[in-house]
């Protein structure tokens, strides 16, 4: 681990473990070379392996399924589409960014997998709808309205978000080469002649079978408008990534898309109505357990009132249903009588007369129960 910072060098030491972080192995896993006429160690122009480790495509298997069940979350209340994207070949991205060996490769920070950022994505999809439908010119793209709620402008945000899409299935590094063949015509010092030797550069190329690619909206799930957005967005995502390509070295084929199907209907959705059923198990479950809570704290608080207290306290509890229609006339009346409570006949006047079951239009039967309560009420 020549070259490797201290720290770092330590934790891995006494972890014992192998590092299945991409960025180690690109970064830090370089051969050094002594130069001698300048007395310093100089990265070497061969490209060591970088082994795809088990360690991270099991990190790859659990990024996945987090984020599959946060869109899933999200589908519950906004729009998500899903599409599959097979590439049709190798794929550079982040070649040009700053790097030991001049050639670099986008690899996440923390989950140590090549992935294509949200705002790349983002980025070429933007540029392809202003060149198909702006013709090129980015000022235009607010007189779209398809175009300014998806993208936004300067003023007006955009309603559909991009996200990175990670390279998983079927993930490994290539080798690859450029060569400059006219080094000395690029950097203005002679004309372009044939000859001046070839500068062969190496660099890391992606391969992957195909990559899960997310977009949502803001809005309510079955909202119109969000349909219609997130349609439009994926149609144009699907028609940059097979035309133009994404990443490094486009116009030599890399970063092609030979097929990107929506699989929403068919492989999200299903998750998405089984997430729902068990929030509604969830939230049906957690009803019940409140209910129960609520109804031990209202025995406990019944256990401390005295009898005739508690009479009233049941009475004033009274829902419209049958049951407890039925318990007013039958138990709960003669709990009143017998113990001739005042305050408990008010409470039972007070449900009979919100449940129409007081005044005239009532059975024989309930106008006696009714003279013998308005006796008591208005015994001094």
């Amino acid at each position: 681990m020549l070259f490797h910072p201290k720290d770092t060098l330590e934790v891995v030491q006494k972890a014992n473990k192998s590092i299945g972080h991409l960025a180690y192995h690109l970064h830090y896993f370089i051969e050094h070379r002594w130069n001698d006429r300048k007395k310093v160690w100089e990265p070497s122009k061969q490209l060591k392996s970088a082994p795809i480790l088990p360690e991270l495509k099991e990190v790859g298997e659990q990024l996945r399924a987090q984020r599959e069940q946060a869109m899933v979350e999200w589908a519950q209340t906004g729009g998500v589409k899903k599409l599959k994207a097979r590439l049709s070949g190798r794929i550079v991205h982040g070649l040009g960014a700053g790097h030991v060996r001049e050639t670099s490769l986008t690899i996440h920070p923390v989950y140590g997998l090549p992935y294509i950022p949200a705002s790349s994505l983002k980025g070429l999809v933007r540029h392809w709808f202003i060149e198909a439908y702006c013709e090129g010119d980015e000022k235009r793209l607010g007189e779209h309205e398809d175009g300014c709620a998806i993208f936004g402008i300067q003023d007006h945000k955009g309603q559909v978000q991009f996200y990175d899409i990670f390279l998983i299935d079927g993930l490994r590094l290539e080798k690859d080469v450029l060569a400059v063949h006219m080094k000395e015509y690029y950097e203005g010092k002679n004309a372009a002649t044939d000859n001046q030797k070839p500068v062969p550069v190496s660099f890391w190329t992606v391969m992957a079978a195909e990559a899960d690619i997310y977009l949502t909206a803001h809005g309510f799930r079955d909202d119109e408008k969000t349909a219609r957005l997130l349609e439009a967005a994926s149609l144009y995502t699907k028609q940059a990534l097979m035309e133009w390509g994404i990443g490094s070295k486009t116009s030599s084929g890399y970063g092609r898309f030979s097929e990107v199907d929506d699989v929403t209907e068919t492989e999200f959705l299903p998750m998405v109505q089984k997430e729902r059923a068990r929030l509604e198990r969830r939230k049906i479950e957690q009803e019940m357990v409140e209910r129960k809570r609520r109804e031990e704290e209202e025995r406990a608080r019944l256990a401390l009132l005295s009898p005739e207290e508690r009479l009233v306290a049941e009475i004033e509890r009274l829902t419209d249903s049958e049951t407890d229609r039925q318990r007013s006339k039958d138990s709960l009346y003669q709990q009143v009588i017998e113990q001739q409570n005042k305050q408990a006949a008010v409470a039972l006047q007070a449900y009979w007369k919100r449940i129409g079951e007081w005044g005239k239009a009532v059975s024989k039967k309930q106008k006696q129960k009714m003279d013998k309560l308005q006796q008591l009420l208005e015994e001094k």
